[in-house]
């Protein structure tokens, strides 16, 4: 991609032009966009100014640096160093705004400072945007006075050339005109002019060589192929063949007449193959037998083809590569015959494991055998509900069956009993509870007397147990939902608050020892780790109402939630409808009512796998002595619903409907927070069609309360 070189200049140089040579002629002479800017540099210090600079916009790093000059020191230039988002600078303020005029910069007393931004534009636009009838052209957009610089646009759609930005700076005199100012202006912009022409010549230029490099690349490759190869026009021409294939379709030199005679058969073939793939459309492959015109000999051929298009979709010829496939042919047919022989000795052992499949599954117990090293061959259709079938085999608890399994069937395979009885605890994927089963197995041996198979069978002798503890079971699952909850806090208290402790620590000594740059940074490191100190109490106490109180606006809160979670809902195709109403300040924690929205907007996201709309709305409902009243939010989304028997245990710790991705805490802590707030919520929700979750939060209104609204 083509881009100007800027040369620094610093040295001062002496005009040395004839009184009669003009700046137009000057500038239209250069053959090179890097030849513009030395120019236009010597023709602003012939108007009167007494040093000029080029300032150039950097799209990869953002910067803003010097890159030539004229009659300019390097510390003097080392002051206009910059980045492109430091809007409050008046150099990245001019090249943002693409606007010409003074330079206000602290601490300058020598004259004053003019700058003209110069930027890739023409009223012409590229031959791709001229040819496809495209306004998106980048030179176009540029041209239009009212357009504001964005270093993220900078990129031809069409033609993918990437423009220049550079910001011309002349210092003047305290006697300057306005007339000088006048010719500075005009002179930059035929300068940019030319540039943009030269920029645009060598962007096609390149763009020609870079193609004659990959064309004669291209061509290497298919000489260095050893199939055929052979492009064709729409009229099956030849284009270009590889030398593979002037073999069989071009006539060598000193052939007979019966080698011509075949050089022509083959094209003939191969002309009819190509025009039988372009009336069928549907294979793209063709079975072809050609003669070696050098060996006599007929090869088969497999023709692939594919069809090439020009820029605008229409067709224009094709490709054809040819693979020689006669031993793979002679190959196959040997297959075929060893197959027809291999199926018939199949279809007797099919029938002898069909009578023996019939036998197994007619026991009624779960059956498994295996080999002499222990491992699985056959399972009956009841073995497979506890150890593998395809529909639970993920089940972490089908895996743990196979592993008690393997390690029973190690340790029998491997001992020198002939039969064993043991007792085996395993989970049945069908009634979803552990069942104990009578493992029964024995070995059958081969001619030598090695162990060749065991046979294991299992009897299920734990049902009537399993009726009368399914009851302590359930509430020993509850007991220990709420024991790993306290682990879990334990656990944040230790591994979490201790650092965050030091953290704090070490941020409080860096007090008074940082530069006044990096103020600014320092406080916002202090309040987000007073805030992540906060969040991990109101964690262990989130029913002791840890946190600092105060009041604070809900409608900020919901604008803060969106705000961060607005890529993430953005990406995940779910639109937000804000319906924020006038609400009175809430007494409470703020950051609790972040840690709550944040929940809530989170399982509303993940409610729309597929995308959806999220509507959240705040309102003030008075009570009728105009002072009490509630403040409401809703957050409704149009999700796949909560299923109605879970909307009874929602709000228990380690209830979700997420799976393995959700850890069942969230609704718990919104439940939490809005008890803690002397709220209450109510929750609406139909499977399939969304759900509806609003909590509201009782207020008093005083003669000095001020009412929020967004």
């Amino acid at each position: 991609m083509a881009s100007p070189l800027l040369r620094s200049r610093n040295e001062e140089i002496v005009d040395q032009r004839s009184s009669s040579e003009s700046a137009a002629l000057r500038l239209l002479s250069a053959e090179r966009s890097e030849e513009i800017l030395p120019i236009l540099l010597e023709e602003i210090v012939f108007l009167g100014f007494p040093r000029a600079f080029v300032l150039e916009v950097n799209f990869e790093t953002g910067e803003v640096r010097p890159t030539a000059s004229l009659n300019c020191e390097k510390s003097f230039l080392k002051r206009f160093e910059t980045s492109f988002w430091a809007s409050e600078n008046p150099v990245v303020a001019a090249l943002q705004s693409l606007t010409s005029g003074p330079l206000t910069m602290p601490g300058l007393r020598d004259g004053v400072l003019y700058a003209c931004p110069m930027i890739y534009r023409s009223r012409t636009p590229c031959w791709e945007a001229e040819r496809e009838r495209k306004q998106d052209c980048l030179a176009v957009l540029n041209f239009q006075p009212s357009r504001k610089l964005q270093i993220q646009e900078q990129v031809c759609r069409n033609c993918g050339m990437r423009s220049y930005v550079s910001l011309v700076v002349a210092q003047a005199g305290k006697r300057a005109t306005e007339q000088q100012f006048r010719q500075f202006r005009n002179l930059a912009d035929r300068a940019n002019r030319y540039l943009s022409r030269l920029f645009k010549v060598e962007h096609y230029y390149n763009r020609m060589r870079d193609m004659d490099v990959t064309i004669s690349r291209m061509g290497t490759v298919m000489q260095s192929m050893a199939d055929p190869v052979i492009l064709t026009d729409n009229q099956h021409r030849v284009i270009i063949q590889n030398k593979a294939a002037e073999r069989f379709f071009r006539v060598p030199e000193g052939v007979s007449e019966g080698g011509r005679r075949a050089v022509e058969l083959n094209n003939l073939l191969f002309s009819a193959a190509l025009s039988s793939m372009v009336v069928s459309a549907s294979d793209a492959s063709r079975d072809l037998t050609l003669v070696d015109v050098m060996e006599g000999e007929e090869v088969l051929f497999e023709a692939v083809c594919a069809a090439t298009f020009a820029r605008e979709g229409a067709r224009t010829g094709m490709v054809t590569v040819m693979r020689d496939v006669t031993d793979l042919r002679r190959a196959d047919q040997e297959v075929r015959a060893n197959l027809e022989k291999l199926r018939a000795a199949e279809e007797v052992v099919r029938q002898d494991r069909d009578r023996l499949n019939l036998v197994i599954e007619n026991v009624g117990d779960p059956i498994i055998v295996a080999d002499n090293s222990a491992k699985i061959v056959l399972l009956d259709s009841l073995a497979k509900e506890l150890f593998g079938s395809s529909d639970v085999y993920r089940l972490p608890q089908v895996v743990k069956n196979q592993a008690k399994l393997d390690a029973y069937l190690t340790s029998f395979t491997f001992s020198f009993v002939d039969k064993e009885n043991k007792s085996l605890h395993l989970y049945h994927p069908g009634t979803r509870t552990e069942i104990e089963y009578a493992a029964r197995s024995g070995k059958i041996y081969d001619a030598r007397g090695q162990v060749a198979y065991t046979v294991t069978v299992l009897r299920d002798f734990s049902t009537w147990k399993k009726l009368e503890q399914l009851q302590l079971e359930r509430r020993m699952l509850e007991m220990e939902k709420f024991a790993a909850t306290g682990r879990l806090a334990g656990t944040i208290a230790h591994e979490i608050n201790n650092p965050m402790e030091a953290i704090k620590n070490a941020i409080y000594l860096l007090k008074g020892k940082m530069e006044p740059a990096s103020e600014p940074i320092y406080d916002v490191l202090k309040n987000e780790t007073e805030r992540v100190t906060r969040i991990v109490r109101q964690m262990l106490g989130l029913y002791r109402n840890a946190g600092q109180l105060g009041s604070f606006d809900l409608n900020a809160i919901v604008e803060d939630t969106l705000t961060l979670f607005g890529r993430p809902l953005s990406k995940a195709g779910v639109s937000v409808d804000k319906r924020l109403g006038n609400v009175p300040p809430l007494k409470g924690s703020a950051d609790q009512f972040r840690q709550l929205l944040s929940n809530l907007v989170v399982n509303g996201r993940d409610s729309m796998p597929e995308g959806g709309k999220l509507v959240i709305r705040t309102r003030h409902v008075r009570s009728a002595d105009g002072i009490h009243g509630w403040t409401t939010i809703s957050v409704a989304d149009n999700g796949v619903g909560i299923p109605r028997e879970l909307q009874a245990s929602m709000f228990e710790p380690f209830v979700t409907t997420k799976g393995e991705k959700g850890t069942g805490l969230g609704l718990w802590i919104v439940k939490g927070i809005v008890e803690n707030h002397a709220g209450r919520i109510q929750v609406r929700s139909t499977v399939g069609r969304g759900t509806v979750f609003k909590l509201s939060f009782p207020v008093r209104i005083g003669p000095d309360t001020a009412v929020s609204s967004r």
